[in-house]
């Protein structure tokens, strides 16, 4: 079987800048190289706001928008940590620049929301933003929000929800996974949740392939065939990596053990791939 491939999340872009790094061939977890081994690629590239960049976010940010845009990578564009939108019109600006998903904060709270290590919710000026994402067509990546400001978020947005890169609470206890409830609200807003490869989200101790199955086979047993998919947080993960995984050209292994398992060609694909592409697909149709 040729599998397609569409991934959340991954922090290439901050290491392709900052290390000077090619795109097209490196030792990170992705370059296009590897990319091209699939019978189709599509990734997510997060422009993520670092706590030592968040006095400059704005500057961060279109550093690594234009890295994005001068080294012609193909994919599309998020944020994570929303720190640079002071204004509406940046995040419109954001917006024509090719932004299609935005994760309101990292762990940490800023004046959005507070992120999983606060304690806090969406502020009014969050509200607002969220609100003009609706009218922008920009979905709204809920990993990095903690509990409180997950659902307060729930209630406000208008489009699916997107956890680009998370896991199950109830396999793997770490704040930064979604309870059960959590995911059953992102699949009743038609929404999708990717499967994040860092180990301490994955299981206690050492990860395997193994331990990605179990997340996705719990969310399968809560009805999730058509909300989950691959968030695999590439290049953000502190070189840390299942046993078996060393970056994208191994995520045929993933898709291999399902095949495995008895999953069907169809439900790979929906995992690999297809969840994730019917979202993009549906806002190009409503854009």
């Amino acid at each position: 079987m040729e599998y397609r491939v569409f991934d959340a999340h991954c922090d290439t872009l901050c290491p392709v800048f900052d290390q000077g790094r090619s795109i097209k061939s490196n030792n990170l977890h992705i370059d296009l190289r590897r990319m091209s081994r699939y019978g189709g690629y599509t990734q997510i590239f997060a422009c993520w706001i670092a706590p030592e960049h968040r006095k400059r976010a704005l500057f961060r940010c279109m550093e690594l928008i234009d890295t994005f845009y001068e080294n012609q990578i193909p994919g599309i564009l998020s944020i994570e940590g929303g720190e640079m939108i002071d204004s509406l019109p940046v995040l419109r600006n954001l917006a024509r620049l090719g932004v299609r998903i935005i994760a309101l904060t990292w762990n940490d709270d800023n004046a959005l929301a507070s992120g999983v290590n606060g304690k806090g919710g969406i502020s009014p000026w969050g509200a607002r933003v969220i609100g003009e994402m609706n009218r922008l067509g920009i979905y709204l990546d809920v990993s990095h929000l903690n509990d409180r400001s997950f659902w307060e978020g729930a209630g406000l947005a208008a489009l699916p929800l997107v956890a680009t890169h998370s896991n199950s609470r109830k396999i793997c206890p770490n704040p930064r996974n979604l309870t059960d409830e959590m995911f059953l609200e992102i699949v009743k807003s038609g929404g999708v949740a990717g499967i994040n490869f860092y180990p301490p989200f994955l299981a206690e101790g050492a990860a395997k392939i193994d331990d990605i199955i179990r997340h996705i086979e719990h969310f399968m047993a809560l009805g999730g065939e058509y909300s989950i998919g691959i968030g695999a947080d590439f290049d953000g993960v502190e070189g840390m990596l299942p046993e078996g995984i060393c970056g994208c050209e191994d995520l045929y292994k993933v898709f291999d053990r399902l095949l495995q398992l008895n999953y069907s060609e169809e439900q790979v694909r929906r995992i690999s791939c297809k969840n994730f592409e019917r979202l993009f697909e549906r806002k190009e149709k409503n854009a």
